[in-house]
């Protein structure tokens, strides 16, 4: 049996008219052009999803791309950020392709800074917030314990929590270290052919970056070659995993 749509016509127009109520036929219009507007928004978030989880199953952007209809090319560049800033999307969706986690380790971050800037050591000691992210994963992988993450980037882990809404990450300011970290992180979800923004990524930006961060990561082993290792290491084991036979 198929399933209906999830959302009739109807209900899109009874929606409108419930939003503008005393409004004429102009302002319905108006209306239900920004509820069109956030639908689109909507169906982007909706095949990014189930890109993502082609990606993490193993599929190549030539096969996604074959599944949407379009090239290999035009399903990378809709579904691959470009976080330089070139980037078209609205402000409000800058950081709509981070996960949970990265969004939380950046909250955490901003919550350390208090008032002052955002630096790149407090986001890679941010990382930590997220025990279960990759990026915590691998650096424990290594060796390294929290303290002495925090010892070598002068800067303890606290307790406070931030906003990891988009609309106030968007908001946070970031010192020109944090900045180039960010970029370093654009580096990292292109060079893995990557499609979202996860706590791998950053760590990664951080060592690509080169600077505040690189060197004392790099003297605690954690390094670019190892990172991408560990990456490596995790996607294989979830493809082993979806593979296996299910026991009966």
């Amino acid at each position: 049996m198929t399933a209906s749509f999830p959302v009739p016509l109807d209900n899109l127009i009874a929606y409108v008219k419930a939003l503008q109520p005393h409004g004429n036929p102009l302002d319905e219009l108006a209306q239900a052009v920004a509820v069109t507007e956030r639908l689109d928004e909507q169906g982007d978030a909706l095949i990014g999803h189930f890109v993502d989880q082609a990606r993490r199953s193993g599929a190549s952007w030539s096969q996604i791309g074959a599944s949407m209809g379009v090239s290999k090319q035009a399903a990378q560049k809709r579904f691959v950020p470009r976080w330089d800033g070139s980037d078209p999307v609205p402000e409000s969706r800058l950081f709509s392709r981070f996960t949970d986690r990265a969004r939380n380790v950046l909250a955490k971050a901003q919550a350390m800074a208090g008032s002052a800037e955002v630096s790149s050591a407090a986001i890679v000691v941010g990382l930590l917030s997220e025990p279960e992210g990759l990026a915590a994963k691998i650096i424990h992988q290594l060796g390294v314990t929290d303290q002495a993450l925090c010892a070598a980037l002068r800067l303890d882990l606290v307790e406070a929590r931030g906003d990891a809404d988009p609309g106030a990450l968007r908001r946070i300011a970031f010192a020109e270290d944090a900045k180039k970290l960010l970029t370093g992180t654009l580096k990292a979800v292109l060079r893995l052919g990557h499609n979202y923004v996860g706590t791998e990524h950053l760590l990664l930006g951080a060592l690509f970056a080169g600077q505040g961060t690189a060197a004392p990561l790099n003297e605690l082993g954690i390094t670019v070659d190892n990172v991408e290792a560990g990456i490596a290491s995790e996607v294989a084991r979830i493809k082993a995993e979806r593979q296996a036979p299910r026991a009966r």
